[in-house]
């Protein structure tokens, strides 16, 4: 209410975005992706749990939730800086002494008056009867579910297919800035329950993958929407649709040329070819293998003209050849040779994506980490994302305890540490490790202590 009044497409004057108007990098920290395609610091789940997490290390570091509030606003280094300063034990003396520091190191009048508002906020939201308002209804709130869409995804026709007007699909959805999925990666849409086998299946249809199958086109100067669209066999029409614009916009920004379905495309014009990197993978390499120039595969993906460094997960768009066939086919292993290119055992065990499954759950049902699947199956060590239908290898310890099977649940594994870092807070690092709060504190001895610091070492059950 005081960040955004509820508006998850607010904008602050500073870049603050979204219900919980986080920075860019502070929103990047807590994994909330932003590109070209989708921000979301928008998504009201995934920015709420972010923000849950963001407020817990505020909580940990100060103790104190006024202090948390003002550390929100301002900046956990301010309120820190502030504090040293001054000597003050809690937020209102820390107001009283305000003129005794420097104006550098003085809090602000926003930060002075966002702390009140808050309070003032909370006492009328208890008192709601009493001050003449009526009470929240949560049963008018959307009843919305979790979709995992591949890249590319046609937007505007899944909003068709659902029958559900733009305006409707994208209040229910305000994280994606454009009529199409990022070309690059997974995402997350939300839809209403009763719609959701039908969504699923236009994910897996002919028409998503029109969009799914485009490549992307950067920006030269002298482009014209019609120059584009004769360069890639396409429409006009098409391009708009698939992008939800109706001008090009600056040089530089990289647009989607969504792909062909009338026909398959002829030799010398190959649609592009979506590929995983692997470890040890470079973009020489790539283009060596597929037959195509390291510059097309930076155009083809909007990278800069000078990148270099790729990622182990990261999904890339072959660009289209004279070749029918690459000069190397990239290396697709079976669960036996992941076993033997792992660092850890893989038990050889596999499992198909279902639809509301995460990385997360995932691991937690089999037993794992999220690490260990994530290694095992060259997914974003930072962000890993899965998809429906996607086959995953289950790391586990040979043929010991580790491997287990849907139908029969996890068995517990052998305990295993990890190391705080900045940001880490104890629900988060249970969440990632498939393991309860109450489970982390009982091992490590904690009671109901929350306190983490950077470098401690935690036992995991």
């Amino acid at each position: 209410m005081i960040e955004s009044g509820g508006n998850p497409n607010a904008r602050s004057h500073a870049g603050a975005v979204g219900l919980w108007q986080f920075m860019p990098r502070t929103g990047r920290h807590y994994r909330l992706f932003q590109n070209a395609w989708i921000d979301e610091r928008r998504d009201p789940y995934k920015a709420t749990t972010a923000a849950a997490d963001y407020l817990l290390k505020l909580y940990n570091d100060f103790g104190d939730w006024h202090l948390v509030a003002a550390a929100y606003n301002a900046g956990e280094g301010k309120i820190g800086r502030a504090m040293r300063g001054t000597g003050a034990r809690g937020f209102f003396e820390l107001c009283r002494l305000n003129d005794n520091l420097d104006h550098r190191t003085q809090i602000r009048n926003e930060t002075r008056d966002y702390v009140p508002r808050l309070i003032a906020v909370a006492k009328i939201m208890r008192n709601l009867e009493r001050l003449g308002f009526s009470e929240p209804d949560p049963a008018l709130a959307w009843d919305l579910r979790p979709l995992t869409l591949p890249p590319s995804t046609n937007l505007t026709a899944l909003a068709r297919h659902l029958d559900l007007s733009w305006d409707e699909f994208s209040g229910m959805n305000p994280a994606f800035r454009r009529t199409a999925s990022p070309p690059n990666m997974n995402t997350t849409a939300y839809v209403p329950p009763d719609k959701l086998a039908k969504a699923i299946a236009f994910v897996e249809s002919r028409e998503a993958r029109v969009a799914q199958e485009g490549r992307t086109h950067t920006i030269q100067s002298g482009d014209t929407l019609n120059s584009i669209a004769r360069r890639h066999g396409v429409t006009v029409a098409a391009i708009r649709e698939a992008n939800g614009f109706e001008h090009l916009p600056s040089i530089g920004a990289a647009i989607i040329i969504p792909g062909r379905a009338a026909s398959p495309a002829g030799p010398g014009d190959l649609a592009g070819t979506n590929y995983t990197v692997r470890p040890g993978d470079t973009l020489s390499g790539l283009a060596r293998q597929w037959g195509v120039s390291v510059n097309a595969i930076r155009a083809e993906n909007g990278m800069a003209p000078n990148a270099t460094n790729l990622r182990a997960g990261q999904r890339l768009i072959i660009p289209g050849s004279a070749r029918t066939a690459p000069a190397a086919q990239p290396r697709r292993e079976s669960a036996a040779q992941a076993t033997a290119a792992g660092s850890s055992a893989v038990s050889g065990q596999t499992y198909t994506v279902q639809q509301g499954d995460t990385p997360f759950s995932i691991a937690r049902r089999f037993g794992v980490t999220v690490e260990a699947l994530s290694q095992a199956n060259n997914l974003n060590r930072e962000r890993p994302m899965v998809r429906v239908g996607q086959r995953l290898v289950i790391p586990g310890a040979g043929t010991g305890a580790r491997q287990t099977t849907a139908a029969s649940g996890a068995v517990p594994s052998t305990p295993r540490n990890v190391t705080v870092q900045a940001g880490d807070t104890l629900s988060s690092i249970a969440r990632n490790n498939g393991v309860s709060v109450g489970a982390l504190q009982k091992a490590n001895n904690m009671g109901s202590n929350t306190n983490l610091r950077i470098g401690q070492r935690l036992v995991i059950p």
